[in-house]
């Protein structure tokens, strides 16, 4: 599936990547022991998966260190908060409860498509611009 500039990455390293992200806009680097909390996973497999994303030019990451993303996974990060918003905006647009929607924006935004995601972009900005 084409999922933009990161079509190589699978939902599984996007979760990661995703997490890492936001830990890094917060706290300026993530440690494995949060991103295991927060994606619900045990400290061995955080540790494997960033080691991986390590490997392939994601993270700088040395085990039982900090870890911090490339221009290339910040790049990827950044992408994947955009299409986040987008489908959060396109939940409250067809009125689903708000506390439905970020479970909906998790269960699709790491198995749908750049071209879904753009069509429904477009669609946001184009009814967007017709209230106006």
């Amino acid at each position: 599936m084409e999922r933009g500039a990161y079509s190589v990455v699978s939902p599984s390293e996007e979760r990661y990547l995703e997490e890492i992200y936001y830990q890094v806009l917060e706290n300026g680097y993530a440690r494995i022991s949060h991103i295991a909390k927060s994606l619900n996973v045990g400290v061995p497999s955080a540790s494997r998966m960033a080691g991986r994303l390590s490997s392939q030019g994601y993270l700088d990451y040395e085990p039982y260190g900090i870890i911090n993303l490339t221009k290339k996974g910040f790049a990827i990060g950044r992408e994947l908060e955009r299409n986040h918003k987008v489908l959060e905006n396109f939940f409250r647009l067809v009125k689903l409860e708000e506390a439905l929607i970020q479970q909906e924006v998790k269960n699709i935004e790491h198995h749908i498509s750049s071209e879904a995601v753009g069509k429904i972009k477009a669609y946001l900005e184009m009814h967007t611009k017709m209230k106006s």
